[in-house]
């Protein structure tokens, strides 16, 4: 629980730095007075002033701010008309200071993935043994389930990165690829092709256990890494997605496990636990697929950093956008207390891991205060366009009805997520201490 606590108020604490600092450097780069700058919301903790600005660390810690010049604390402030005052700027500087913030953020995101990726790589699967799709080019050329591809073109594939890689590249002009299955190893010719799906083949990852993650069945059942689960509830498997099928399939039952630790077979009863995943309760017994980690350098970290950003940026923008058009619940919203969680687990798991967890959550920081809700960095921006285009400022009186509209929908947000996160987290626990 310490480690959980201390986890999450790491995490917030360097997201709403970076968030804050964005605002700060901007305002200070177009000459507003920045009166303090803070971690946290009041009332003050700690706290000194340096120049012009007071900076502190105040006890609530679920945000932070910087407050400029012409502007209050809550509410509205008559601007006394000086030209180091934020309402005294043009439009689109005072849009710049506001979107100051989101831009760190995801600055930040892609500086942590840049940093991922030269430091420990590309995590991928050791394994480049593959499965044809059904009618897919693949298997009109003659690969089978099971087969291990060992070469295209000569050069040579030991992870499934490199494989793909190679796949791409011979999309383009074809390939000759070296073949082994079972004991026999021969050539298989793919041409060309300008399918989406390119040549059909799938990954047949091994059903082998990369990390347990702590406090869920597979830790107390007392799983590690390297063992090969071979049975989930009576069923015989043989990949990583048959194998993590099955176990979906049983929330909350108790299932019997199988699993080769080298050449002893183990088995016991395991009770997956109910989580939700795309409006549907699936089964989870908490471990992680062997995975190495394939090195690059620094232009292919830079190009991978802004396909994972770009594609993070997506996934949520994915998301909101179908919670609106009700195809998504707002169940599966995550609030605080998940937070801490997924923090305390990828502290637990490593420097990667967590770093990992800082980049996702701060690409999420970014986008939510992007929403246009009047309180939020988005709302500012939208009301800073609309005084751009009726080129006058709204009135103060307009301006505190959106900050109350923003305020109402920003504790509307809060209370919903708190309120999943203890149906997950507590009271599902709850009843089950009651049955």
């Amino acid at each position: 629980m310490l480690g959980t606590v201390v986890s999450f108020i790491v995490a917030l604490g360097v997201l709403v730095f970076v968030h804050e600092l964005g605002h700060f450097l901007v305002a200070k780069r177009a000459g507003i007075r920045v009166e303090r700058f803070s971690l946290g919301y009041p009332p003050k903790a700690i706290g000194f002033r340096w120049g012009e600005t007071e900076y502190c660390i105040s006890w609530i810690p679920f945000g932070g701010y910087v407050k400029v010049a012409g502007m209050a604390d809550v509410g509205t402030e008559a601007s006394t008309g000086a030209p180091w005052e934020f309402p005294s700027k043009p439009a689109w500087v005072r849009m710049a200071v506001v979107a100051a913030g989101p831009a760190m953020n995801f600055a930040f995101a892609f500086a942590a993935m840049v940093f991922l990726f030269r430091a420990y790589g590309i995590d991928t699967s050791p394994t480049t043994t593959v499965e044809p799709a059904e009618k897919s080019l693949a298997a009109e050329v003659g690969f089978q389930r099971g087969d291990r591809i060992l070469s295209i073109d000569g050069r040579r594939v030991s992870d499934a990165y490199e494989l793909s890689r190679a796949l791409e590249a011979a999309a383009r002009q074809g390939a000759t690829v070296q073949v082994q299955r079972g004991d026999e190893e021969f050539a298989l010719h793919l041409p060309p092709t300008a399918a989406d799906s390119g040549y059909g083949l799938r990954l047949l990852r091994p059903a082998a256990v990369g990390h347990v993650v702590p406090s869920m069945p597979a830790a107390r059942l007392g799983l590690q890494s390297g063992d090969l689960i071979v049975a989930v509830a009576g069923q015989q498997v043989t990949s990583w997605a048959e194998m993590s099928a099955h176990i979906r399939r049983h929330p909350d039952e108790e299932i019997e496990l199988a699993w080769l630790r080298g050449e002893q077979r183990l088995s016991a009863t395991i009770k997956p636990i109910a989580v939700t995943d795309g409006g549907r309760t699936i089964g989870q017994i908490g471990i992680g697929p062997m995975v190495v980690q394939h090195r690059v350098g620094m232009g292919q970290a830079l190009a991978l950093s802004l396909d994972g950003l770009y594609g993070s940026t997506s996934v949520i923008i994915d998301f909101l956008g179908e919670l609106v058009r009700g195809h998504r619940s707002p169940e599966e919203l995550g609030g605080p207390l998940r937070i801490a969680q997924m923090a305390g687990e990828t502290a637990e798991q490593g420097v990667q891991s967590f770093v990992g967890f800082l980049a996702m959550l701060s690409v999420n920081l970014a986008i939510v205060n992007l929403l246009p809700v009047p309180v939020l960095d988005g709302g500012q921006l939208l009301l800073l366009a609309l005084e751009a285009i009726r080129r006058q400022p709204l009135s103060v009186r307009q301006r505190e009805i959106a900050q109350k509209i923003g305020l109402a929908i920003l504790l509307f947000i809060m209370l919903l997520v708190t309120f999943n996160d203890l149906q997950q987290m507590v009271f599902h626990r709850v009843k089950e201490l009651l049955r």
